[in-house]
């Protein structure tokens, strides 16, 4: 069984849950509303560093996060095609079009991960993670060090 690797940054805070799907069910994201839990990982380290960088203004705080490495089976993962994906999934900021579709395939559950274009690097990928997944164990997850921010990015 083939897997890929995805990676989760987190504050040390919430380390515990950086799995859960907690903060994305309080908070949403472009691939799901308010009160519907996914997890947010990126297809590589720098896209998460990237992915972080773009969303926050408050540097200062990037010195109090860590690192999660997962592995996800790979037939488990669903890839839309560019034409499946919604117009305006891509819009700055984030609408409802792309939560509505995020909403959707979560609640069908029938994949443990979406993997879909970063808005950031549109070549590169993220994958979103249902936790509410009857396989989310299967998903083997590591975690890594803290991360350090080179002092150049702020």
């Amino acid at each position: 069984m083939s897997r890929i690797t995805v990676w989760r940054i987190c504050h040390k805070e919430f380390s515990d849950s950086a799995f859960s799907g907690r903060g994305a069910f309080l908070y949403g994201g472009r691939f799901n509303s308010e009160g519907i839990s996914a997890v947010y990982t990126a297809g590589s380290l720098s896209l998460g560093m990237l992915e972080m960088l773009v969303r926050s203004n408050n540097r200062s705080s990037f010195q109090n996060y860590e690192v999660f490495k997962a592995e996800i089976p790979i037939e488990s993962i669903f890839e839309p095609n560019p034409g499946e994906l919604p117009s305006g999934w891509d819009n700055l900021p984030h609408g409802m079009s792309s939560q509505n579709f995020g909403d959707a395939w979560i609640q069908t559950s029938r994949h443990l991960a979406m993997k879909v274009p970063s808005v950031v690097v549109s070549v590169e990928h993220n994958y979103i993670l249902n936790p509410n997944h009857k396989e989310f164990e299967r998903i083997e997850v590591v975690k890594m060090d803290d991360i350090i921010f080179d002092k150049r990015l702020f």
